[in-house]
């Protein structure tokens, strides 16, 4: 017996075939338009992630990823996730210069985030001004990121002038430090808050027994720590990074001078805590509260999300406070996720029990300022009439 289709059986196979192709192709193509619509949110940051500075990039990023990968879990901003693109630039300004040329051109990035340094600003800002792209919560606190008609800067932290301010005050008004020198690095984050520093002790008519530089980046401080035990000071206001400074400082113990020293918040007060010796007298003043210690509920919901994988760093506290004021402020433009949204939102945020009070001219969300000690590998809060 021949088995077989008839004319009639085969048209409607071929019509039942052809209904299934057009409802699966249908399904695709409505399928490609949610996956369209549902692109991440990318954002961009450039910053130190090998080099002498590594790690202020690295505890920057930590600290807010905790944040966005927080918000990715619960679904992302309106079904879209967050996402992170992060370019080494060994903090080295032209290198900054090409990330944030790739970050803006080719990965189109809504705004640029937590970019550290202030030569790395320096040097992209001619950039930013062209494109008016969001540059928000630079790890850094210059004079020349605070320009009254810099509307796309979101500046979180206070600046470097707050923080010179409230050394002087408390290192030579209350402590009575009067032979004072200063070791700086020679570019624009040493000119801002050397700047800052001569204006403060201009004020008290103290002028610096020595001023010694040396490079971004280096490795020899030889001359600059010689030229310091040349002067003898007793106090010696610093700016630089964790490893470099740590490096002056032992160098100048082996020297056997042994003077107080003060660091400021860029320098990575927590790196630099670890690397010193119980013998090294080093203050700080940070813009964010040691994260160890402090019970606000902002430090508790860092804690919480930071878990004990990596230890806390004044740093990450930052980048995670930071970022929380960012996914705020995209929770709020979910429904129209533009830069101008994003700009006109962002200075109207709270963070837990952190105060801010943001300021216009200055585009400035955080005035505070908290001065500490580095002993024993830890953070010690001073007591604020010490």
């Amino acid at each position: 017996m021949y088995l077989g289709y008839s004319s009639d059986s085969a048209s409607r196979w071929y019509l039942v075939l052809m209904w299934r192709f057009w409802t699966f192709l249908l399904w695709l193509c409505s399928f490609l338009v949610v996956a369209e619509d549902k692109q991440p949110i990318s954002l961009g940051m450039s910053a130190p992630f090998s080099g002498p500075a590594a790690q202020l990039g690295l505890s920057y990023r930590h600290g807010a990823e905790l944040v966005f990968k927080q918000q990715n879990q619960q679904g992302g901003i309106a079904g879209r996730a967050l996402q992170l693109v992060t370019l080494d630039d060994g903090y080295e300004p032209m290198r900054t210069v090409a990330n944030t040329r790739q970050l803006v051109y080719s990965h189109k990035v809504l705004a640029l985030f937590g970019y550290i340094g202030t030569p790395t600003a320096s040097a992209v800002l001619p950039l930013l001004r062209h494109e008016q792209i969001p540059y928000l919560a630079p790890f850094s606190g210059a004079d020349l990121l605070r320009q009254k008609d810099d509307h796309f800067i979101f500046n979180f932290r206070a600046s470097y002038a707050e923080e010179a301010k409230a050394q002087i005050a408390y290192l030579v008004d209350q402590q009575k430090l009067r032979k004072i020198a200063l070791l700086i690095q020679a570019d624009e984050f040493g000119a801002t808050l050397e700047q800052s520093f001569l204006t403060e002790l201009d004020k008290r008519g103290i002028k610096p027994l020595v001023i010694s530089r040396f490079q971004r980046n280096s490795s020899d401080l030889t001359q600059a720590v010689k030229l310091l035990v040349q002067h003898q000071p007793e106090l010696v206001l610093t700016v630089g990074t964790y490893q470099v400074l740590a490096q002056a400082i032992t160098l100048a113990s082996q020297h056997n001078f042994r003077p107080k020293y003060s660091v400021v918040s860029f320098t990575g007060v927590s790196e630099l805590a670890l690397m010193l010796n119980n013998q090294d007298q080093v203050f700080a003043s940070m813009v964010m509260p040691d994260p160890v210690s402090t019970q606000s509920a902002l430090a508790q919901a860092y804690r919480k999300a930071a878990g004990t994988e990596v230890p806390l760093s004044d740093i990450a506290f930052e980048g995670f406070a930071a970022a929380t004021l960012l996914v705020q402020a995209l929770q709020q433009c979910s429904a129209d996720l533009s830069r101008n949204c994003l700009l006109k939102t962002l200075p109207a945020q709270q963070l837990y029990d952190f105060a801010l009070h943001y300021d216009i001219q200055r585009h400035q969300a955080s005035d505070q300022v908290f001065l500490v000690s580095l002993k024993n590998k830890r953070i010690q809060q001073l007591p604020l009439n010490d």
